[in-house]
């Protein structure tokens, strides 16, 4: 399963890369803007997106739909720390789940657990595949 973890903080970078390490998934790239986050979804494909909301330049809120229209079958989950009310809910439309900071370990595991269940269920869909090369 590949992985992009999109926040400016650290250790939540850190904490996010250390708990997919402890399941066994090595293929985990980073982006601490959504400038960076765009780029690295225009060049990679990915099966796992965590996206913060407040980084500098671009929020997440605005490459969100972007980055969905992007990677339609990744697993999108806005993690924040400022997530209120009036929380724009459409736009929210466009990830999979939105989920208050700080995150907890096993609700983190959890989302790590069942994107590789849906990635492993995918690819075995694809091996039904009777077209030579097409995936």
């Amino acid at each position: 399963m590949k992985f992009l973890i999109v926040d400016d903080e650290e250790t939540v970078v850190d904490f996010f890369s250390q708990a997919a390490k402890a399941m066994g998934h090595t293929d985990i790239e980073t982006a601490s803007t959504g400038e960076e986050a765009l780029t690295r979804v225009i060049q990679n494909t990915y099966d796992l997106i965590t996206l913060d909301i407040r980084m500098p330049g671009v929020s997440g809120l605005e490459v969100l739909s972007p980055i969905r229209n992007m990677c339609p079958h990744a697993i999108i989950a806005v993690i924040s720390g400022h997530i209120s009310d009036d929380f724009d809910t459409d736009l929210a439309g466009c990830a999979d789940v939105v989920i208050r900071k700080p995150v907890d370990l096993s609700k983190l595991n959890k989302l790590l657990e069942i994107a590789t269940r849906i990635c492993e269920t995918i690819k075995e869909v694809h091996e039904l595949e009777d077209v030579p090369n097409r995936n």
